[in-house]
């Protein structure tokens, strides 16, 4: 058997999540689909991270399993050309058979959008979280607004500056995750202003060894709360810890707003960019 690694891209919006599911298409599903038009035969694909529904990929790992050895390049453009157009693979590598990214995964990156202004843009609709005079800081939001107007950056990177660190996240996760560890580790968290050279996006980018369910999407709620001036650098400061209450947290962020960057896998040759 050979083994067959992939960095796949895709858009979240049509699709119940990465994990193949009985009432919603998958992204696992429709890989697994093209893969076995390729290989004559039903492929599991396992997957880095099980991403939720609406949630984007730029840099998903997957891998698979087969008895045709064929190069990566040709796996590469023929899953592409048998894939719908919310799917890409942007690169294939052999791997050891049996490979799990999962369990390869020493870290993640994950990028959180915000848009700030007092209309949409069709352009980012269903791509970033619109932040408009209903959400925006207190009294500071006009057509005119500088990106600074809208939400207090310079409060919101403080506060992304005390999430960095070995912690118990226990409020940064959903109320109904039943794992009992809740410590985590978050390299880095950064605000980063004018995004993509645009005056008015917002990115959150978070950097961990691992993450519980909607962590990102509830850490992003809760400096958004911060840059609206509802919640200080010192009550994020105290949710980090085991007695921290989800429900002094932020809300939970849209889900089409977050998207999967990067998995870095144990072993750096085979670390995975997006």
């Amino acid at each position: 058997m050979f083994g067959v690694r992939l960095v796949v891209a895709y858009d979240g919006a049509p699709f119940g999540g990465w994990q193949r599911q009985s009432n919603a298409p998958s992204v696992q599903e429709e890989l697994e689909r093209a893969i076995a038009k390729m290989n004559g035969a039903p492929t599991a694909v396992r997957g880095a991270s099980r991403t939720d529904a609406g949630v984007h990929a730029l840099g998903q790992v997957a891998a698979f399993d087969t008895a045709r050895e064929i190069a990566p390049y040709k796996w590469e453009r023929g899953i592409n050309g048998a894939l719908p157009a919310a799917i890409a693979v942007q690169y294939a590598t052999a791997c050891p058979a049996g490979e799990n990214p999962r369990f390869l995964a020493r870290g993640k990156t994950y990028r959180y959008l915000l848009r700030l202004g007092p209309h949409r843009d069709p352009l980012l609709m269903g791509r970033a979280w619109q932040i408009d005079s209903r959400r925006a800081r207190p009294r500071r939001a006009s057509p005119r607004a500088r990106l600074e107007d809208w939400l207090d950056l310079d409060a919101m990177e403080r506060a992304a500056e005390e999430l960095v660190g070995t912690h118990d996240f226990q409020a940064l996760r959903r109320a109904r995750d039943p794992r009992d560890d809740t410590v985590r580790t978050m390299r880095d968290v950064r605000v980063i202003r004018r995004f993509g050279e645009r005056e008015d996006v917002v990115a959150i980018e978070v950097v961990g060894d691992s993450f519980m369910h909607n962590m990102v999407r509830i850490l992003a709620g809760t400096l958004v709360e911060v840059g609206r001036e509802r919640l200080g650098v010192e009550d994020v400061r105290a949710l980090l810890g085991p007695d921290a209450r989800r429900a002094d947290a932020g809300e939970t962020a849209p889900p089409f707003g977050l998207y999967l960057v990067r998995v870095e896998l144990a072993d750096d040759r085979r670390d995975a960019t997006g």
